[in-house]
């Protein structure tokens, strides 16, 4: 990806993040991006602005620590949503059998390792040879690529549909579906709460946000 050179400026004034550092982007899509955000709203406000939020992210808090974040996000090897299947429910485990199975399969095709499946939620522990692809695989990103793989991992609650996300193997609102399959299926068994409904928007604008995110660090 091309080196962070595209200022964001607003009435000919440099933006900086809340650590003082100058808001500098790898393309001027996202710079343009950006500045429309500051233009819509003049005053930063997180949930409104999520570009700029995402580029403090990784500006502020990510460069220069990349190794604590890919720490982070490798916890969700062993937790993903991917490998823990329905015990209860006929109908719903052959769901995520049919939907899941073949991200694994293409995760495994994609970096050369497996990860493993139960039912139920007792933890599983997912091979070392997973563990180090997923490592390997991170560390080649840098610090936009990283935030949106942050967002991306906690809104999915799986690393696998966010790396199939990052790598274009899926789209973001495929994810997010796959993500929700136990969540839906409870909800036609049991009705829909008005609260749960709203914050799977809230994860749903996010995940697609990351998927935004990620384009227009592509350029021009």
């Amino acid at each position: 990806m091309k080196p962070m050179t595209q200022t964001v400026y607003i009435n000919g004034k440099t933006l900086v993040t809340p650590g003082k550092q100058p808001l500098a982007v790898p393309t001027q899509a996202l710079a343009e991006a950006i500045a429309a955000e500051w233009q819509a709203h003049k005053k930063f406000n997180p949930g409104k602005m999520p570009l700029t939020t995402l580029a403090y992210t990784a500006i502020d808090r990510i460069c220069g620590h990349e190794a604590q974040i890919i720490e982070a996000l490798l916890v969700y090897v062993d937790t993903d949503t991917l490998s823990y299947r329905a015990s209860g429910s006929e109908k719903l485990y052959r769901q995520q059998e049919a939907q899941w199975n073949p991200i694994l399969a293409w995760a495994e095709k994609k970096f050369g390792a497996a990860w493993e499946t139960t039912t139920g939620v007792m933890p599983l522990e997912q091979p070392p040879s997973l563990h180090k692809a997923l490592q390997t695989c991170l560390q080649k990103m840098n610090a936009m690529q990283l935030s949106a793989a942050c967002l991306l991992a906690s809104g999915l609650s799986s690393l696998a549909l966010a790396l199939a996300v990052l790598e274009k193997h899926v789209d973001a609102a495929e994810a997010f579906r796959l993500s929700r399959l136990e969540e839906d299926a409870q909800a036609e068994q049991w009705g829909r709460d008005p609260e749960t409904q709203q914050r799977a928007r809230r994860l749903r604008e996010e995940v697609l946000t990351a998927e935004r995110f990620l384009g227009l660090l592509e350029g021009p």
